[in-house]
């Protein structure tokens, strides 16, 4: 644009290095002093501070949310009046660490073969997704002050302007300390090394130790186009020719490569005063350019030609110009791009800076190699704060805002279970449903999407890793196998079954006569849901009346005695029986079906061996009259277990298949609500498993549910409302996209704030892959491919 006076000049103006001619590699790290809190001195009066910030869905948003970001980052870009740069760093996977943090510890139980399984999946992922990279994105700002307490005071009031910023991005950011800075730089200079930092500040002070010489290499060598040092070729290149337009996908298509590299956008702002006095400099001279131009033209009787082509297209560029930074909110920036690639051969480096050419083209483009300033482009990528080049050219906000450094988020917890890769990054999925604030969750899919194979990964994850509880309430009994493979209990519920359940369980022990813990309130609400369940009806307020009688009555009775029992359903049947009114005739004749008919499975005590982590309460042989009855009693009795294993402080995961059966009575629902809240705080962690989100959104309790719960996985979904189904669980109608005539095992899933596509398919050829496969059609296959193998032998 060529708007450059000496003042302007000025502000783009590089830093010189603190030793011109380094005498030992710890002299070629630009940092005087570094300090715990984060702070680094990285000159005389000049310091800098280090956030790293999260990524966030931009590439799977539709357009309009990709306006919205766009347009909350160019804010963001406004509000900062100092120099600061923006890094993305594809940094080494320490494969150590991340086998300590994701892979299943070996235990003495019998199941190893399957964590080798398990581990043996998570393994080659990481490995065919970024080839042992992760990225890293942070914001580094450098600042002039007097002094450490004048930068320290200015660096807290910009933090509370950054934090506001991110926030509205849906981004969340945090200061780097001291430690954690080396660490990011140590990384980079060790790399394939990384987890033999050691180095605390604290300590460094109390023996006089110089950071320097922890954080340095062996050897550095620098030449006119490359660099060398002991673990790997790098090279600098920047962008040197910038298009009239870009896609906001530019960036992320460099970072995106499975390479090691480090990609800097360095900005510098321009006063507002400033870029108003050169825009109207600049202005003014076309001005009069063009008085010349036409003067030139007058004396040689020249009257009706307009001046030049190119004298109108600048005058028009430049009013363009004054009109965005005036009326549209655009402030100018110093703006320089810094790409550090680096590779394990001189040959392979070559390759990847023709990969990175090749893509600059593609963009139109230049990118070129920071000739005989290799060094100095290095110190400017790395996160220190200092810039040492001057290839920069002037951009407004919103052409600045187009390098754009988001891309979508990662489920990338400290611990947690694995959920397949994420299907845009490829990187493995890590969550953590225990660091939720709620837990509880969902998993939709419509028959042959993965969702029962879904549940099954998890349930496996969880009985491995751990020691917590697992309790399924299994409509069609097809987590058999799972429970029985892990040493479980089955509990096949039926009529001619010798299991039973007592609804009406409690630890009478601890009730007293005036019910001060709630216990009798609590079990008053499970009965009036079951005995709903029974009728086939809604109950009226008379019936709620006698229930809620008859419940107190048996249980206070029971506190008052000296000798405590604990009642089956005959003893509550036989207090209804007893009452005046006839409306409590009519609800005893409606369970009289339940407590001496043919189906009184209920009217017995507990006899179900639940003294193992995994239980299966399989309900498919008792029919449709039975189903939604035992399922709710099914939940009073795990319940109770959940409670009892909060106490112990173990945790439990409770999965309930065909969910939706249980919305149709209104006591049901209510029930599981409460049930959803109260176990949350006894280390509970519900999942309702069902088709189609749709059945929950037509039941004002489940959508309530499902809004509060912060886990949810979605697997192929049929076409419906995607807009109430997007509202109500926390995502973009764009993401929705990945749940729309997808295949088996894909799909999307929400953590907390984290939303991902997801991709959880695994190898047939695996243990694992036939023990949690429910594909009949596969399995026929299988068993058919075992008998023909066997007749051969």
């Amino acid at each position: 644009m060529g708007l450059f006076t000496d003042g302007f000049k000025l502000l783009k103006k590089a830093s010189e290095p603190l030793y011109k001619t380094p005498k030992s590699i710890q002299e070629t790290i630009e940092i005087m002093a570094v300090a715990e809190n984060g702070i680094f001195e990285v000159s005389k009066n000049k310091y800098s501070k280090c956030y790293r910030f999260q990524d966030i869905n931009y590439t799977t948003a539709t357009e309009d949310e990709q306006i919205g970001i766009f347009e909350r980052y160019c804010k963001f870009l406004n509000s900062l009046d100092c120099n600061y740069k923006i890094t993305i760093n594809n940094k080494n996977k320490n494969m150590d660490e991340l086998r300590d943090k994701v892979l299943i510890a070996e235990k003495n139980d019998g199941f190893n073969n399957y964590r080798s399984i398990y581990n043996d999946i998570i393994e080659e992922k990481i490995i065919e997704g970024r080839q042992g990279i992760e990225q890293e994105r942070y914001l580094t700002i450098t600042i002039e002050r007097k002094n450490f307490e004048e930068a320290k005071a200015q660096f807290a009031t910009l933090e509370a302007t950054i934090h506001k910023a991110f926030i509205e991005l849906g981004a969340e950011i945090v200061p780097l300390n001291g430690n954690e800075r080396l660490k990011v730089l140590y990384d980079y200079y060790h790399l394939g090394d990384e987890g033999s930092f050691d180095f605390d500040i604290k300590k460094a002070k109390k023996v006089g130790a110089d950071f320097r010489n922890d954080l340095c290499n062996g050897m550095v060598k620098y030449f006119p186009d490359h660099f060398e040092d002991e673990s790997k070729f790098c090279k600098a290149l920047f962008i040197k020719k910038y298009p009239s337009s870009l896609s906001d996908r530019f960036i992320n298509e460099i970072t995106s490569l499975p390479v090691h590299s480090i990609t800097s956008i360095d900005v510098v702002p321009v006063p507002k005063d400033l870029t108003t006095k050169v825009l109207q400099k600049k202005y003014l001279g076309i001005e009069s350019d063009i008085i010349k131009q036409q003067r030139v033209r007058n004396k040689n009787n020249d009257f009706s030609t307009e001046i030049s082509y190119a004298k109108r297209t600048e005058k028009k560029e430049i009013e363009e110009i004054m009109d965005d930074v005036r009326e549209n909110d655009q402030c100018l920036f110093f703006v320089g791009v810094t790409i550090i690639l680096m590779a394990e051969s001189k040959k392979e480096l070559e390759s990847v800076c023709e990969t990175v050419e090749t893509i600059g083209k593609r963009n139109s483009c230049t990118i070129d190699t920071h000739y005989l300033k290799q060094r100095e482009a290095l110190n400017t990528a790395l996160p220190i704060g200092v810039r040492q080049v001057e290839t920069m050219r002037t951009l407004l906000t919103q052409s600045l805002a187009v390098l754009m450094p988001f891309n979508v988020q990662e489920l990338n917890d400290s611990t947690g279970n694995y959920y397949g890769i994420n299907q845009i990054s490829k990187n493995v999925n890590i969550g953590n449903r225990k660091k939720l604030i709620n837990g509880n969750g969902f998993v939709f899919g419509v028959p042959g999407s993965g969702k029962s194979f879904f549940c099954k990964m998890e349930m496996g994850s969880v009985f491995l890793s751990g020691d917590d509880e697992i309790i399924v309430i299994d409509p069609m009994n097809e987590y058999f196998d799972i429970a029985e493979t892990y040493g479980g209990t089955v509990v096949n519920m039926s009529t001619y079954t010798d299991n039973y359940v007592n609804p009406l369980e409690m630890d009478v022990w601890s009730l007293d006569p005036n019910d001060s813990k709630g216990m009798v309130r609590e079990k008053g609400e499970f009965m009036l849901g079951l005995c709903e369940q029974c009728i086939g009806d809604s109950l009226n307020s008379r019936q709620k009346s006698i229930i809620d009688r008859c419940v107190r009555k048996l249980y206070i009775d029971i506190a008052r005695s000296k000798e405590k029992y604990i009642p089956v359903m005959s003893d509550f049947y036989d207090i209804l029986m007893a009452q005046p009114e006839d409306e409590a005739k009519d609800i005893a004749l409606s369970l009289e079906l339940f407590v001496n008919g043919s189906l009184n499975i209920f009217n017995h005590q507990t006899n179900v061996d639940v003294d193992n982590r995994f239980t299966v309460y399989g309900i498919r042989d008792l029919g449709t009259e039975l189903s939604p009855i035992t399922m709710l009693v099914m939940m009073e009795s795990i319940q109770n277990r959940i409670v009892e294993n909060g106490k112990r402080g173990k945790a439990t995961w409770l999965y309930i298949d065909e969910f939706h059966v249980l919305l149709n009575s209104e006591y049901s629902a209510k029930y599981l609500q409460q049930l959803w809240k109260k176990v949350r705080k006894q280390g509970g962690l519900c999942t309702g498993i069902t088709q189609n989100v749709v059945d929950l959104l037509q039941n004002y309790t489940a959508t309530t549910m499902l809004a509060n719960s912060e886990f949810v996985a979605l697997l192929k979904q049929a076409n419906t409302d995607s807009s109430k189904m997007a509202e109500v669980i926390g995502v973009s109608e764009a993401q929705l996209r990945f749940v729309t005539n997808t295949a088996s095992g894909m799909g999307l899933i929400k953590c907390g704030s984290v939303v991902i596509p997801f991709d959880n398919q695994i190898s047939k050829d695996t243990d694992l892959y036939r023990l949690y496969n429910t594909n009949i059609h596969e399995k026929i296959a299988e068993q058919k491919k075992r008998e023909m193998q066997n007749n051969v032998e």
